[in-house]
């Protein structure tokens, strides 16, 4: 009955699809191949029950939410609301962008050094060990993990000087946001170079109307060009990863379809996020909501790095782990995550007022001032995350910043 319900939402979502709605589309086959990856690696739902169809609903009924706005993409003007705010920002970003670039080419250059090993890094933790052996390492580390992100505020910057033909400036700006991609290079990350990736295609599909067609048709053979080197990248890093784990390949299930280690691990990675959801929801109670926690580690640790409040990095990590069964490590999906950190009501609240915002902001409307943008990118990240984890995580540091520097310039004009 569950897939009957899944496969109903799905046609569904490709019934609103009609007409030039790429970005939507995109978004849609995620979550598709999320579903169908299931099927190739043995997984299955394992309860079938009222409570199972009804998590199923709600699951779908949240992307929905976040992902049906998108629909309504068709940008033909880009501008500036507050020029002298846009530039304020600019100057403030781009050198903290540029910081962020050499460091993270450093971080890279040491990592690569020193651990060159995926499996060590991710499963061990190895990085831990060059906390004591490079001085400032472990600041440097955590700055570079918590700002990882800020790489996706220089997105509009570059589409802006595009759509100007001041490519000198675009261009500029591109070399800025990779930061954020060469941090997940250097992490080993396969979800952060994902999701620069789907971010800036995203973000294409969204602006590409504010461009000249022909720079359209140029971008897009760029495009498909990065996307040819980004997928050799990240199979290359699964190939080096899982290769060395010998072991891994006894953790493939009998009735899996996929028996190759590498391959297995890469629809695992891809379909996870559904039926992990689906079961770890059947098993959630009132008792193990994290209030926010889950989502608010970065805040917390910088709290008590600063002496404003005690917190326990390992403590929290444990009540996480605890209110997941000792498996917090694994993909839920957007709906999942964001339940075990605020419970269903907050969820659907929380999924309605995206949906409102994304509407309000793209729907009937041509024209797009640059501020605005700023948010609608970040709020792209999780849409795109969601058939992993719930992207709040990954933003709020991002909304902070973009509100203190409003702040500050809200000040410094008075």
């Amino acid at each position: 009955m569950g897939l009957v319900v899944q496969l109903v939402f799905f046609l569904f979502f490709l019934f609103l699809s009609r007409g030039d709605k790429k970005l939507y589309l995109i978004l849609v086959f995620l979550q598709i191949i999320s579903f169908g990856s299931q099927f190739l690696v043995g997984a299955k739902i394992d309860y079938d029950s009222t409570f199972t169809i009804f998590n199923i609903f709600f699951i779908n009924i949240n992307l929905f939410l976040i992902i049906s706005p998108w629909r309504h993409a068709r940008f033909e003007f880009l501008y500036l609301k507050d020029e002298k705010f846009v530039f304020f920002f600019k100057k403030i970003l781009y050198k903290v962008l540029f910081f962020n670039l050499i460091l993270s080419i450093v971080m890279l250059v040491i990592i690569r050094t020193y651990i060159p090993s995926p499996s060590a890094f991710k499963a061990e933790g190895a990085y831990k060990d060059l906390y004591e052996s490079i001085p400032y390492f472990a600041n440097f580390f955590r700055y570079s993990y918590t700002t990882q992100n800020s790489g996706y505020l220089a997105f509009p910057f570059f589409f802006y000087y595009l759509s100007k033909l001041e490519f000198k400036k675009s261009r500029w700006a591109l070399l800025l946001s990779s930061s954020s991609m060469i941090a997940g290079i250097a992490f080993y990350s396969r979800a952060q170079i994902f999701t620069y990736v789907l971010v800036f295609i995203g973000s294409f599909f969204l602006l590409k109307d504010i461009l000249p067609k022909k720079l359209n048709q140029k971008i897009l053979r760029y495009i498909k060009i990065v996307i040819s080197l980004i997928v050799f990248l990240f199979i290359s890093i699964t190939v080096t990863r899982f290769s060395e784990m010998d072991y891994y390949k006894d953790r493939i299930p009998r009735n899996s379809r996929v028996k190759d280690p590498i391959i297995y691990s890469i629809a695992d990675y891809t379909a996870q996020g559904y039926y992990n959801g689906v079961n770890r929801l059947e098993k959630y109670t009132p008792e193990k909501i994290l209030y926010g926690e889950g989502f608010l580690r970065l805040v917390y640790q910088y709290l008590n790095f600063f002496n404003i409040i005690t917190w326990n990095a390992e403590k929290s990590k444990e009540r996480v782990n605890k209110s997941f069964d000792g498996e917090a490590h694994l993909f839920y999906g957007y709906t999942c995550h964001t339940v075990y950190n605020f419970g269903y009501i907050v969820t659907f609240l929380l999924s309605v007022l995206f949906h409102l915002y994304i509407t309000s902001q793209l729907r009937k409307r041509k024209y797009v001032s640059i501020e605005s943008l700023f948010i609608l990118v970040l709020l792209l990240v999780i849409s795109v995350v969601s058939i992993f984890y719930c992207g709040f995580e990954l933003l709020y540091v991002n909304l902070i910043f973009f509100f203190l520097i409003r702040t500050a310039y809200l000040l410094k004009k008075k």
